[in-house]
């Protein structure tokens, strides 16, 4: 039997004979009802497009539906699983672009500290026949600070692997916690036991299928060596990842590594490992919450009730919003 019942629809004529009004959500097609948000999608898309603003119409909610007002299906961002994860993920890669990698560029590398030798020792002579004995001094000078330069340098790239690490673990604890985790510990084993209790399929997904799971491993790897500097931390490193330590194997090292040994001179990554492991991470991670957590990871971008107060509080003043 077909429903009879009809929805009232907002008389909008009232809404715009008032002044100042664009700063009501009902202008803009917004209702607030009962803890949420109810959205005029016509009225929101019309309004948006007005004031010539449309960085907040997400294409997904103007698809057919049987209802006249579209309701978000949930109601905060973090009420989403990657979009925890995607945040950590861009604010680590803030921190290493904007503040620590400007850092790395201001220590002295071996070629800088031989031109500043160079240069200054010629400020103290004319003679030509000093010229020789200077670039001795310069070059000498360049290979000295080479150690403390290399020392410098990797310790550096250590700690932020290490704060990376660290930082995506914590993360990944709150979430299971957030979809009912009980346990008073964290480790590879227990998330990895909890995302097959979350699909309740014993042939479900496995940690190790999912897309760029070898990035989210060998980081891990590398920071289980780099925090206990033993022989099993490194020779499980090396067994999974041979091209990542130094070994005799690969003729990189002239003795077997022994405990205590640090670990930081034994792994080996490439030049540019933490600038492209963030990329890495978020795919691994939207694939866990596609996969595993079952979240449609691009609604997830606004498919939320505050995605759409928050660009009503951004739309309501338009010359704000373009920085005017």
């Amino acid at each position: 039997m077909k429903s009879t019942h009809k929805v009232e629809r907002f008389d909008y004529s009232k809404i715009e004979a008032q002044q100042d009004n664009i700063l009501l959500y009902q202008y803009w097609g917004l209702h607030p009802k009962s803890g949420r948000i109810h959205i005029d999608t016509k009225r929101y898309r019309k309004t948006c497009e007005k004031i010539g603003i449309t960085d907040f119409l997400p294409e997904g909610m103007f698809a057919n539906r049987s209802t006249p007002y579209f309701i978000p299906t949930r109601v905060r961002r973090y009420d989403y699983a990657i979009n925890i994860f995607r945040d950590l993920i861009n604010e680590l890669s803030s921190d290493w672009f904007e503040e620590y990698k400007p850092v790395l560029a201001k220590i002295k590398t071996p070629q800088e500290v031989s031109e500043s030798i160079r240069l200054n020792e010629m400020m103290f002579t004319s003679d030509p026949d000093d010229l020789d004995e200077i670039g001795n001094d310069a070059v000498f000078g360049g290979i000295r600070r080479f150690k403390k330069y290399n020392e410098i340098i990797n310790s550096l790239y250590c700690q932020f692997i290490s704060k990376i690490c660290t930082e995506i673990d914590r993360y990944t604890l709150i979430v299971m916690c957030e979809l009912g985790y009980k346990g008073n510990d964290y480790n590879f084993k227990s998330f990895a036991k909890f995302s097959d209790g979350l699909q309740n399929d014993k042939n479900g997904i496995k940690l190790s299928n999912l897309s760029k799971y070898n990035a989210y491993n060998l980081l891990h790897k590398i920071n289980n060596f780099l925090k206990h500097n033993t022989i099993n931390s490194y020779n499980d490193l090396k067994k999974f990842y041979p091209d990542n330590v130094r070994s005799v194997e690969n003729g990189m090292a002239k003795e077997e590594y022994q405990n205590g040994m640090f670990a930081g001179e034994w792994i080996i990554v490439k030049e540019n490992y933490i600038d492209s492991i963030f990329d890495s991470l978020k795919k691994f991670f939207e694939d866990y919450c596609n996969q595993i957590v079952k979240e449609d990871i691009e609604r997830a971008s606004w498919d939320y009730d505050d995605f759409f107060i928050d660009a009503f509080n951004k739309m309501k003043y338009p010359l704000q919003y373009w920085g005017v």
